[in-house]
């Protein structure tokens, strides 16, 4: 049987065991965080501890954490929540950008038909959008920008410390989906103009279904939702004690070991492109120089993705096309579009995101099986004989 290589780590990464075991202890323990009695305590001072330890990584005050359940709602109660609380009921203005993940496109296009006027900012061929159109897009009743800390599909690096501040100069909130830097390089500070961040803690080696919000002090934040006065009435509803955990706990150790691990990923990432330029239609998207250290987005133009995807899955790699939240799309991705790559090559990608347990034999081995791969699969499409 061949051996499978997991090389799809931007999509998730595999439960670190030291996180799965501070999760045991509050794995089917009785004990609501809000109930009074022992257990109840016990509880609370796990959610506690917790909030306290991701307050001192991320270098904020805990009143400023808000658990959720990932990344997804902690972009959606940025976006939406600090919208309608700054503009007091009116009806305001959005900017964003052309390559971000659905998880804020489509929240800014959702209250676009709510009535919100939005500017989605395009994006050069690097994937990054230019400042002085960033700045042009702002006006008055300017309610929130967003853009992401590094793209999730070509791990483009977006100018957000710059971003942040121009809109701080001109009084307009602005928020960052980090959920794909955490771990793999210094996430933005509280200060210089950041006033919400979103995290997930299954991108860094926590479990699924947990996220952060970080939200600067003071800042009014409508709920999504209604119920209970958890996460100090932010976001109603009974914490998850052992995912909560779980998530300091990734975090800790994503910071920790990011000193080495980002040099060492980048490195293995220049291998494996090394070995796949030459392939026939090979190309890289976005700017190799800047870019989060372990992602890589090639085309082989010419060949049809989907087929591309399956073929590469028969031969042990898992592999993605760009965003795994687009559960069973086809069409072409929307960042590779935006940046100015032709539908046919778009359509042609695949996004390789290497992790902790990537070695170099894992992608030397990578090349030689994605280099079978794209000449079986060119020989098909050129109406040939299959190479074996």
């Amino acid at each position: 049987m061949t051996t499978r290589l997991y090389l799809d780590h931007n999509a998730t990464t595999p439960l670190d065991p030291a996180v799965r075991a501070a999760m045991e202890p509050y794995l089917g323990q009785g004990g609501n965080p809000s109930s009074i009695h022992a257990e109840g305590r016990r509880a609370r001072a796990a959610v506690d501890d917790a909030r306290d330890r991701v307050a001192a990584l991320l270098g904020a005050k805990p009143g400023e954490i808000v658990f959720t359940s990932g990344g997804t709602e902690s972009c959606n109660l940025a976006i939406r929540g600090l919208a309608l609380a700054s503009a007091g009921g009116a009806r305001g203005h959005l900017v964003t950008a052309a390559t971000e993940h659905h998880a804020v496109l489509d929240c800014c296009h959702a209250l676009e038909k709510e009535g919100w006027a939005l500017t989605v900012l395009p994006v050069g061929p690097e994937g990054r959008i230019d400042l002085a159109a960033l700045e042009a897009a702002l006006r008055p009743d300017t309610a929130l920008a967003t853009l992401m800390t590094a793209n999730n599909e070509t791990g483009a690096r977006q100018p957000v410390a710059a971003a942040a501040a121009l809109c701080a100069a001109r009084g307009v909130r602005f928020h960052t989906d980090a959920v794909q830097s955490a771990g793999k390089e210094p996430l933005p500070g509280t200060g210089g103009g950041v006033v919400a961040l979103s995290l997930a803690a299954h991108k860094f080696y926590g479990p699924a279904g947990a996220g952060v919000l970080r939200l600067r002090a003071g800042e009014p934040l409508a709920r999504l939702h209604h119920g209970g006065s958890q996460e100090n009435t932010r976001r109603p509803g009974t914490e998850n004690v052992a995912a909560i955990v779980g998530l300091a706990e990734a975090l800790a150790r994503a910071e920790v070991a990011r000193e080495t691990e980002a040099p060492r990923q980048a490195a293995l990432v220049e291998r494996l492109w090394e070995g796949l330029r030459g392939l026939p239609g090979a190309a890289r998207h976005g700017d190799p120089a800047d870019r989060i250290c372990n992602t890589l987005s090639a085309t082989f133009a010419g060949l049809d993705g989907e087929a591309l995807l399956m073929a590469l899955d028969l031969e042990g790699l898992a592999l993605s096309s760009g965003s795994a939240c687009l559960v069973g799309s086809v069409e072409p991705s929307h960042v590779l579009l935006a940046m100015g790559v032709p539908e046919e090559r778009a359509r042609a990608a695949v996004r390789f995101s290497l992790g902790r347990s990537t070695t170099e034999a894992d992608v030397d081995e990578a090349v030689r099986r994605t280099a079978r791969v794209v000449a079986r699969q060119a020989a098909l499409q050129r109406g040939g004989t299959a190479v074996t």
